[in-house]
């Protein structure tokens, strides 16, 4: 058995490669550092830090391709300095003219508008913010429904996103990747289960030793997708509160 904390140092590791330019997010831990002031806002900067909308476009493509309706996919912007959102800020797609800002929530995730018009315009993710200031990282989360889950659905995300992770990260890297080894049913308190129904039904308690895509510590159940004996067509029933994660370790 893995202890928790290897865990966490192992997933600390595959954020730290894939954190280099483009991150892949998979319920995997990071550092936190000290919040700090924010630098002095400028206005309309092309940051090398921002993937290119080109390729942002690619890659959203590339996981719907290879995930389907399985896997969405959103992007985080944090500081590079303190590993925390940054307030204020502001993201837009611009070219020879404006085609919008993205709506960026207060943990700094954001999902890519698929504009062609930007794309043939050669549009670029324009910031208010310091040039080299900003981190991007990209996460992969479980889709899922809130009621009527069965376990065929839990499978079919972890197989979807596993290719997903393919497409999007180089052969280079796999190497020191770990990839996504379990779908976590999650929750950020401590009491969490996962109800299966079937003869006789089973409850799984949720276990602590896991993070959620923001950093914070979650309670999880661990389903892989494999060798768990459990029907494809039993029902899941999570107990309220939870929260749909990929794992890394």
């Amino acid at each position: 058995m893995t202890h928790p904390n290897e865990r966490g140092r192992r997933a600390q590791g595959l954020c730290a490669v894939l954190f280099l330019g483009l991150a892949i997010a998979c319920g995997c831990a990071r550092a936190q550092d000290p919040v700090e002031p924010q630098a002095v806002v400028v206005e309309r900067v092309r940051d090398p830090a921002m993937v290119p909308y080109r390729r942002g476009y690619e890659i959203s493509r590339r996981v719907q391709a290879a995930a389907g309706d399985h896997v969405e996919m959103v992007f985080r912007v944090i500081s590079a300095k303190t590993k925390q959102p940054v307030p204020g800020l502001e993201i837009s797609i611009e070219g020879s003219r404006s085609f919008g800002k993205l709506g960026i929530s207060p943990e700094g995730f954001f999902t890519i508008p698929l504009d062609e018009a930007a794309l043939r315009d050669g549009a670029e993710f324009v910031t208010n913010q310091k040039k080299g200031s900003l981190e991007l990282g990209l996460v992969l989360r479980p889709r899922l429904p809130s009621a009527g889950m069965r376990y065929s659905m839990v499978v079919d995300s972890l197989t979807g996103a596993r290719k997903a992770l393919h497409e999007i990260v180089p052969w280079y890297l796999r190497i020191f990747v770990p990839g996504i080894k379990a779908l976590g049913i999650c929750y950020a308190q401590d009491g969490g289960r996962v109800e299966i129904a079937g003869e006789p039904p089973r409850t799984i308690e949720a276990t602590a030793g896991e993070t959620d895509d923001r950093n914070a510590p979650v309670h999880c159940v661990r389903l892989t997708g494999r060798g768990e004996s459990i029907p494809p067509d039993a029902l899941i029933v999570p107990s309220s509160g939870w929260i749909p994660l990929f794992l890394g370790s």
